[in-house]
């Protein structure tokens, strides 16, 4: 049941979550610079960023100061905006190496499926908040699969297989906190499994089916789909101890490491400072999940503990599954790092989710 009740504002926000955000930019910007700064025709995309990043921070005081609660009542809307978004792309969107992700709006263009992300987690903290019982049965449980289900296909078949997965994972971290019968789960996961051979041949496309299978096997094609995954190893690993050192990363200055800006971000960044750098960046995102998991338990209602657990789980998973595929953990899946990839639209749901984050710090209901 969700607790009501008049609200006392505390009106000084966070201002270590704060810092601490700033500080990843601030790092993001330099390794972005570092990136490019031997290409004087991708120059631009710095600068861009610099207008992105200022632009979501005044989206994300606006994001501070509203009241959270109130969004509750615009949520369903948003819903359906951003499947109208989503289904808009796939008939209008604007098609970059056989994918199509993003909607031109004249002078600029949006990327819906960066949006999805808050979305589902309004629309999954605004369900859970207000169920009165546990989920008992199936069909109260396929109820709540479903909203994430709806965006999740029309976002594989842009296709962006990775924004798909983080869909899932945030369904699942909130539904871990959610009263649920354990054989629905059980249930859920033999389906999964089931699903598995039929995702394989009838979803993935070719060129993801050969990222997994060059992530198992980097080394049977190094020059082709193993690409990659192998630079951004030898990117990390150069960096060794101290690194080599700003603007001094051969696999990024000689241009070995593709898609540097985006999600190799984190290999760039780890050439460049070493080991000692990483563990400061890792520091800093570690400061920024743990203070949303004190803000998500110090929460006053449970709308609010859900919102501020899916806002945190988004920066933890996107974190944890970028840094995996920079080290060739995982497979290349397409997962921007927060705070330091390049992208507009990642850059102002990152900057907006914050502000929902602490806004839910700021406000104390009684």
């Amino acid at each position: 049941m969700e607790k009501r009740g008049s609200s006392k504002v505390e009106y000084k926000p966070n201002w270590g979550l704060i810092t601490v955000a700033l500080s990843i930019v601030i790092i993001g910007l330099l390794t972005l610079y570092s990136a490019n700064y031997r290409l004087d025709t991708e120059v631009t995309l710095f600068y861009k960023q610099i207008c992105w990043v200022i632009l979501g921070i005044m989206f994300m005081i606006i994001a501070i100061f509203i009241n959270y609660y109130r969004l509750k009542f615009y949520i369903p809307y948003l819903y359906v905006l951003i499947l109208i978004l989503l289904g808009s792309v796939l008939i209008f969107g604007h098609s970059v190496m056989g994918s199509k992700r993003w909607l031109s709006l004249g002078l600029f263009a949006i990327q819906p499926s960066e949006f999805t992300k808050p979305i589902i987690i309004l629309i999954l903290a605004k369900y859970f908040s207000e169920a009165e019982t546990i989920i008992h049965g199936l069909k109260s449980f396929l109820k709540v699969v479903a909203l994430v289900f709806l965006p999740a296909i029309l976002i594989i078949l842009e296709p962006h297989l990775g924004t798909a997965l983080i869909l899932f994972m945030l369904f699942s971290t909130m539904i871990f906190v959610v009263p649920v019968r354990p054989k629905i789960l059980w249930g859920s996961a033999c389906l999964g499994i089931f699903l598995s051979p039929l995702i394989w041949f009838f979803v993935l496309k070719g060129y993801q089916k050969k990222r997994i299978i060059s992530f198992l096997f980097p080394s049977h094609d190094p020059l082709g789909a193993g690409y990659h995954i192998l630079q951004s190893k030898i990117a990390v690993g150069s960096g060794w101890i101290f690194g080599k050192g700003f603007l001094k990363g051969t696999q990024t200055q000689l241009h070995f490491l593709p898609e540097r800006c985006t999600d190799f971000i984190f290999s760039v960044f780890a050439e460049e400072w070493g080991l000692l750098g990483c563990l400061v960046l890792l520091g800093l995102y570690f400061y920024l999940i743990t203070m949303g998991l004190d803000i998500a338990k110090k929460a006053k209602t449970s709308f609010g503990t859900m919102l501020a657990l899916g806002l945190t789980a988004m920066f933890f998973w996107q974190t944890v599954i970028n840094i995996a595929m920079a080290l060739g953990l995982l497979p290349i899946v397409g997962v921007p790092l927060p705070f330091m990839s390049y992208g507009g639209s990642t850059s102002l749901v990152n900057f907006i989710s914050l502000g929902l984050l602490i806004n839910v710090g700021r406000r104390h209901y009684l």
